[in-house]
Order: C-alpha cells, then sequence, then structure tokens
C-alpha cells in the first residue's frame, strides 16, 4: 500500500517538478560587435532574440545584426546539444550573409545570457571564427 502512495505521489509531484525548470527570454536592439573571416565591424542595428528552459534541450535563438556597409548577418541556433544553463546555451548553429550560408551546422554558444538589463552577451560560433555581440535591451524570467 505505501509504495502505491509513493508512486501516486511521483506521479503528481514530477511533472510540478519540470513545469518549474526556469525559463527565460532575452532581447537585443542593440547590437555590439560582429567578427566573420574577413570582417570585423560595429554592429549598425541589431534585432536579437533568445529563449530557453534551463536544464533542457529546448531553445531558440535567432540574432540578426546589420553592418555599416549594409550587409545582414543571421545567427540562428539550429539545436541543442548540452542541457542549458542560466547563462549558457550550447548547439549548433547556423550562421548567414545577407541570407547566403556562412557556417551551416557550426558548433557554438550564446553566454553572459544571465545578466541583468543593459550587460553585454556573446554568441561564437565555429572555432571562435564567427563572433556576435550585443546588450540586453529586454528581459523576461519566469
Amino acid at each position: 500500500m505505501k509504495a502505491t502512495h509513493l508512486l501516486s505521489a511521483l506521479c503528481v509531484l514530477l511533472p510540478a517538478l519540470a513545469w518549474s525548470a526556469p525559463t527565460h527570454s532575452i532581447w537585443s536592439t542593440q547590437g555590439y560587435y560582429l567578427n566573420v573571416p574577413g570582417v570585423s565591424t560595429t554592429v549598425s542595428s541589431a534585432n536579437m532574440s533568445f529563449n530557453w528552459t534551463e536544464g533542457t534541450g529546448l531553445a531558440f535563438v535567432n540574432a540578426q545584426a546589420k553592418v555599416p556597409s549594409g550587409d545582414l548577418y543571421a545567427f540562428q541556433l539550429v539545436s541543442v546539444t548540452a542541457p542549458t544553463t542560466a547563462d549558457e546555451i550550447v548547439g549548433l548553429w547556423n550562421v548567414s550573409k545577407n541570407g547566403a550560408p556562412l557556417c551551416t551546422g557550426c558548433a557554438g554558444s550564446a553566454y553572459g545570457l544571465s545578466l541583468p538589463l543593459n550587460s553585454y552577451f556573446k554568441i561564437y560560433v565555429g572555432n571562435y571564427s564567427y563572433h556576435l555581440s550585443g546588450f540586453i535591451t529586454n528581459r523576461y524570467d519566469y
């Protein structure tokens, strides 16, 4: 009988524990710096969104940055390869310039994501060959 009660309690508590994993969403409209092979420059404008649940493979990143030359670079998370933390998303990324692929399925990470508003975050992809950074302009954590 006690085993039945324990099993019942676990069935009720486990979904609640999964539900309670911290989830984060940060946005940036203030890019800082872009570095790709052959280009190192400041960012003129940016739209970046990071959404993830800690300790899971659930994450979404889409970061776009326009540079002074007018070129538009995009960093998109394709898949998560390690459980996310409050501060970092590790996975495979696609990097493109004006829609043309530069690096597809490349290993990389985004970090500095746990910091408060106006703090600096970074994305590095392809053994640090591709870099985009910016400042957190909005966040929602629950």
